[in-house]
């Protein structure tokens, strides 16, 4: 037991020197690249050099986990994940920060028993996760309200003579984040040579929510078919709208299931602290015994389940 404490310590210590290197040394990193994004400009200007037009695509600035981490569908997956979620981070760095994570979460249980330090580790790798979660869900909703705007501006000018290509740039240009860098890069894309549709589809991949499904559907069909796409994005704006508006009143009517989840799933919680406030020698058997080990656990499991049955129930997907 001692040598897999022993073992479990070096690796994280190991974890936290490598992120402290790689977060400290992430602003040489940034001039080196921004001088080198210059230099390739102005060369570019001046008509002399060679600069590629390839996309950084290293998984890790770390050359070490580069070559560790390159062409493993892993890191193809968790390159897909942080581009929804918008992050600028690389596969490399977002797994060093998973470590270090799980490394303090162990490093700070090991403070108060083993079963502490594996509970508290494990919530150190699941952290960084939900936090991606989080952002691809704040993006996602970001980008269906922006979306029935860009699509009123993409009609408007192509009446105006705009063809759709160049329409699109037109909004990726005056469009904010996310909407506006994401059809930018559709432009881009196809403008290298791309095809239109494998381009919208890249798209819709990197934002998977349905109302981005319905409009490059349509654009798809269109080009198939023939037909007034203007129009079709005008009823296609609308019925977004329409769609809105249905989940903003839904939303008011599941508000109430939603907040029950989270006061049952709280009162266990405030009543726990409140008893070992007022009376500790009462909950010391929780803490001293295999069984109170073992029922402590059963509540704890038993609420966090309870928790998201009930804010499952008032989820209602439109």
């Amino acid at each position: 037991m001692f040598f897999l404490v022993l073992a479990a310590v070096f690796g994280g210590t190991l974890l936290i020197v490598i992120a402290a290197y790689s977060y400290f040394a992430r602003e040489r990193i940034a001039a080196r690249d921004a001088v080198r994004n210059r230099l390739l400009s102005d060369a570019a200007i001046a008509g002399a050099g060679n600069v590629s037009i390839l996309r950084e695509d290293r998984a890790s600035s770390v050359e070490f986990l580069n070559r560790l981490l390159e062409g493993k569908n892993l890191t193809t997956s968790l390159s897909a994940q942080l581009d929804r979620a918008g992050m600028k981070m690389t596969v490399g760095a977002f797994l060093l920060t998973v470590a270090l994570c799980g490394g303090i979460g162990f490093l700070v249980g090991r403070l108060l028993n083993p079963l502490a330090a594996v509970v508290f580790a494990v919530l150190g790798l699941v952290a960084p996760l939900v936090n991606v979660k989080r952002l691809q869900k704040k993006r996602t909703e970001n980008f269906e309200v922006q979306l029935p705007e860009a699509i009123d501006m993409l009609v408007n000018a192509m009446k105006a003579g705009y063809s759709l290509q160049a329409a699109m740039k037109f909004v990726g240009d005056e469009m904010s984040e996310p909407l506006g860098p994401e059809f930018a890069r559709f432009y881009d894309e196809q403008r290298l040579g791309m095809d239109v549709r494998v381009a919208l589809i890249n798209l819709q991949g990197r934002v998977d929510t349905l109302d981005l499904k319905m409009f490059v559907t349509a654009l798809l069909i269109q080009r198939e078919s023939g037909g007034n796409l203007a129009e079709v994005m005008t009823n296609l704006s609308r019925v977004m709208r329409d769609r809105k508006a249905f989940r903003g009143e839904l939303a008011t009517l599941t508000a109430e299931p939603k907040m029950s989840a989270i006061v049952l799933g709280l009162l266990p919680v405030v009543l726990f602290v409140l008893v070992n406030v007022m009376n500790p020698e009462y909950m010391k058997p929780l803490y001293q015994t295999a069984t109170g080990h073992l029922l402590l656990a059963y509540a704890v499991v038993s609420v966090i389940v309870g928790y998201f049955v009930l804010r499952n129930m008032g989820n209602v997907e439109v």
